[in-house]
């Protein structure tokens, strides 16, 4: 027998709902009719007085866990999905179908962010996010053929603290002057803390970290009680990573970002890093379900993924490079610049390392420009903007003075050699 599920059924006509993520409200998929979480917790609350059968130990359904198999309530079929399933759509008659035991106890999600966008605005985001790159084969445009696109709720940890202080920094200012170079060192301590708050980490193994990473930064204003009202029309997965085990992807991100932050209050020409003790302390963990627009599309015998963030828009995904339009502008870029450079310097040698290095920077920055996806490395969207310092001092320690190579007034530059060269000859 299958394990208790929940479908939002419209008070009206009874038929099945789906949250509209433009009203923010359930709304009827037969009639039309939209109502607020407020009215239907109350009609749904009333139809569970009035039929004990529906009642099951909690207000939403049954606290077993590890169930496999779902009662669809529309059309009575038998879902079958794995143990971290929240919610899924019945493969027969095609309604939502939530599975309550999945968000119940210890399982139960603290927060959830709504979505914001429809099936169809998500299709636009995607066409949108391809067109726009410039090194995307034609035949791309052409022939890609989308798989499957999915809302889903993703289960993440979102991690509160802060990071503690502890670093001392080789400071120097630079002075040139016509006859020397003067540097003024000195030592740079710093202690404080600063502050962390909804740093995020995926919690499903299924979604890509990276892609996770990529779709941020969510906005946290927006953060609601978890209510499974506005699971309809979305698929939901529950967390099969536990928080202890997403608590080092978040340490990375906060103790970088704590560096950087640190390091910038040094303000001196050129600083080093010497010690640095930066300790990540946590005083909140919180579970919530987070919104994810979910596509994969096959072209050319490969798939390639993509997710938007389902609050912001913001899209992500790597795509195909054309390698010969990449080829063409980094070769008429190479061009282009050893030919100017030749003529303000007047030395092909110099000209052809200078259009190298471009081609290089072009080459690279084009193929980057279409691999977007990337494992998050700062946490600056989370963190305070400035660091708490209780210490903060710059003891000078020494000055160093180099000379600077002297000529004789009026002497031109020396010329690189290129081999022995002959003594110029005596006319007389």
């Amino acid at each position: 027998m299958g394990a208790d599920s929940t479908q939002m059924c419209c008070p009206n006509c009874g038929g099945t709902m789906e949250f509209d993520p433009a009203a923010g409200k359930l709304k009827c998929m037969f009639c039309g009719s939209a109502f607020s979480q407020e009215e239907c917790a109350a009609f749904f609350k009333e139809q569970a007085a009035q039929d004990a059968a529906k009642q099951s130990g909690s207000d939403w359904g049954s606290d077993a866990d590890d169930m496999k198999a779902y009662s669809c309530n529309t059309c009575g079929a038998e879902i079958l999905t794995d143990e971290n399933t929240g919610a899924s759509r019945c493969p027969y008659c095609g309604n939502t179908t939530i599975m309550e035991a999945q968000f119940t106890g210890a399982a139960k999600p603290d927060f959830l962010i709504p979505f914001a966008f429809n099936k169809q605005q998500a299709m636009e985001k995607y066409k949108e996010y391809y067109q726009k790159k410039f090194f995307l084969p034609k035949a791309f445009l052409d022939g890609n053929q989308v798989e499957e696109i999915q809302g889903v709720y993703v289960p993440f940890w979102l991690f509160d603290g802060a990071v503690t202080i502890d670093a001392e920094y080789e400071a120097a200012d630079r002075e040139d002057t016509p006859t020397e170079t003067i540097r003024r060192i000195y030592r740079a301590e710093r202690r404080g803390s600063i502050a962390f708050e909804n740093v995020p980490a995926d919690a499903s193994k299924r979604m890509p970290d990276a892609i996770m990473d990529s779709v941020e930064p969510f906005k946290f204003d927006g953060l609601k009680d978890f209510n499974m009202m506005y699971l309809p029309g979305f698929l939901a997965e529950k967390f099969d990573v536990e928080g202890d085990d997403d608590l080092e992807r978040a340490e990375k991100r906060v103790i970088s970002t704590a560096k950087q932050k640190t390091q910038a209050t040094v303000k001196h020409n050129e600083v080093h890093e010497k010690r640095g003790n930066f300790v990540v302390n946590y005083t909140k963990k919180k579970y919530a379900m987070l919104p994810i627009w979910y596509l994969t599309t096959n072209w050319n015998g490969k798939q390639f993924s993509f997710a938007m963030n389902g609050q912001t828009g913001k899209f992500t995904g790597d795509l195909p490079v054309d390698y010969t339009k990449l080829g063409i502008i980094t070769g008429i870029a190479a061009v282009a610049a050893g030919v100017l450079l030749y003529l303000l310097m007047k030395s092909v040698p110099a000209a052809l390392i200078a259009a190298l290095i471009l081609a290089l920077i072009v080459f690279f920055a084009g193929k980057g420009s279409m691999r977007p996806v990337h494992n998050a490395s700062q946490a600056n969207d989370y963190m305070d903007k400035q660091v708490h310092l209780v210490y903060c001092q710059d003891h000078f320690v020494r000055t160093e003075r180099k000379p600077k190579e002297q000529r004789p007034a009026g002497a031109p530059p020396q010329q690189p050699s290129n081999g022995p060269q002959k003594p110029p000859s005596s006319h007389r």
